[in-house]
């Protein structure tokens, strides 16, 4: 079973990954198929604000490379944020018209949870909590919280959620109690506010990345993914509607 994913909610990122055909199965065991995804190859921009332009080209050079036609796709996995309002518009009105075009179904992932999947292993003990958080402009972080699983590797106790860094707790609330130190953060957000998110070694500058996106997908278990792609505002857009003009008077 062949993969593409793709996530806007930060960077511009995109993977295509091969998974035992029976991934999609009703009876699969996610957590047990993500050692056996095999990445054929992956894409990230450097920079947050290039995604209409980086993301379909990045999507159809990783088809091309790999010498697989779209039609081939079993499955399409897009980051659905939460994000700002034109970074997720362009992944996942991409994916969406991908899958229209060569029949392929489309799935959404929480693209947090893509961070956890990429740095759960770090954290020292089985479970322990550990926050996931990304830049969300106007001084603020996009958040969630996990705690990490023996057997399903991971689990989101709370959010996503937005707001300032060090309202993190109001943000989070009962999955946070009882806690006298804020647990370990992982993503951007750690990085652009470390007095308030004291960052995962190593994890402070780390944006969501479609293969570990596709991952979290697989470990949650591809047969129960939402059909549904609507992105994750979670907050108004910043643009304005102009007021209407006044009539002139002589």
């Amino acid at each position: 079973m062949l993969i593409l994913s793709c996530d806007t909610s930060s960077i511009a990122s995109g993977a295509l990954l091969r998974l035992p055909d029976d991934a999609g199965a009703p009876e699969a065991a996610g957590p047990d198929l993500v050692g056996r995804a095999e990445v054929l190859g992956s894409f990230a921009t450097e920079d947050t604000r290039s995604h209409a332009e980086a993301t379909a080209p990045g999507l159809r050079r990783l088809l091309e490379q790999a010498g697989v036609p779209g039609t081939a796709l079993g499955l399409i996995l897009v980051g659905i944020g939460p994000g700002p309002f034109t970074g997720l518009r362009a992944g996942i009105m991409t994916a969406r018209a991908l899958g229209w075009a060569w029949g392929v179904p489309v799935r959404g992932v929480m693209s947090l949870d893509a961070l956890a999947e990429a740095a759960h292993r770090d954290l020292p003990v089985h479970g322990a909590p550990f926050l996931a958080a990304a830049d969300a402009r106007r001084r603020e972080v996009y958040a969630a919280a996990y705690r990490t699983d023996p057997a399903r590797g991971w689990a989101r106790e709370a959010g996503p959620a937005v707001g300032k860094a060090e309202g993190i707790r109001d943000l989070l609330g009962p999955a946070l109690t009882g806690q006298d130190r804020l647990p370990p953060v992982v993503g951007r957000g750690a990085g652009l506010y470390p007095e308030q998110l004291p960052a995962l070694p190593g994890w402070e500058q780390a944006h969501p990345q479609a293969a570990d996106l596709a991952r979290a997908g697989v470990r949650r278990g591809l047969n129960s993914l939402d059909a549904g792609t609507s992105p994750l505002y979670l907050r108004e857009s910043d643009a304005v509607v102009p007021a209407a003009r006044k009539k002139a008077t002589r």
